[in-house]
Formats: structure tokens, C-alpha cells, sequence
């Protein structure tokens, strides 16, 4: 199962322990593998971790630079999408879509209205909550 986890998932795991956490945290411990990342995730992640002052009464600046700098080192990253195709209402979400699709994910976990209405063949775009439930369906 390979999956792509849009930053909100990311940005919710590092700020609270509900179901984006318990993704993170299982992609960390035993299936790093399972996981489609790039290098533009990492970045959007660190821009809204560092640079929003608002998320310091959830997360500190050296917690934040700390979870990003454990993201960049425990996975492995592929290269940013390139041909990217308008498909949903947000055309800042395009790139998460090009690269599940270039990688062949099973599924991509957002908590994006604009992605989850969205229906693509041979993917499923899923809630943390809802990719929660298949992980303790497939363990």
C-alpha cells in the first residue's frame, strides 16, 4: 500500500495526537516505505510549521524545526511532480494529485474538502480518520 499524506495531515500530526498523529506515527515506526513524499511537501511543511506564529501555542520553534528535520531523515523522498494537470477547485493541490498519481498510491490522506470531494480512478482520497480505519483493517 503506498500512500501520499497532504501537509495538513503532516502540520495536524506535529500540533495534536488524533488520527493524523497515529498515521505519522505508524509510517515512522514500521512502514516507511509505504510512504510518497517530495521534497515540496517538505517544504510547504516547513513554511507553515516555522513561519506561522500563530501554531507556537501548539508546537515550539525548535519542536517544529525538530519534526521536519525527522520527516527529511526517516523517509524517502522522490522528485516533485512535473507535469501536473489541473483537477481540483484549489490548483494548489494539483501536486499532491501528480504525485500520487506518477508514484501509483493507493491513496491520499487529506483533510482538504477541495481533494476528498474529488473522485480519481485507482485512487482513494480518504480522511485521516478514514485511513485510520484501513490501517487497523490491513494490521
Amino acid at each position: 500500500m503506498r500512500v501520499v499524506l497532504d501537509t495538513n495531515v503532516f502540520v495536524s500530526a506535529a500540533i495534536q495526537n488524533g488520527a493524523s498523529h497515529q498515521i505519522v506515527d505508524h509510517l515512522i515506526r514500521d512502514n516507511s516505505d509505504e510512504l510518497v513524499i517530495c521534497y515540496e511537501i517538505l517544504s510547504e511543511l516547513r513554511d507553515v510549521l516555522v513561519s506561522r506564529p500563530r501554531l507556537r501555542k501548539w508546537i515550539s520553534l525548535d519542536d517544529a524545526e525538530l519534526y521536519v528535520e525527522m520527516i527529511q531523515l526517516r523517509f524517502n523522498f522522490v522528485p516533485n511532480p512535473t507535469d501536473i494537470i489541473p483537477i481540483s477547485r484549489d490548483s494548489d493541490d494539483d501536486f499532491i494529485l501528480a504525485l500520487a498519481q506518477r508514484e501509483r498510491a493507493d491513496y491520499v490522506v487529506s483533510g482538504d474538502k477541495d481533494l476528498l470531494v474529488l473522485q480519481i480512478p485507482e485512487l482513494s482520497i480518504v480522511t485521516p480518520a478514514e485511513f485510520v480505519t484501513i490501517l487497523k483493517r490491513n494490521s
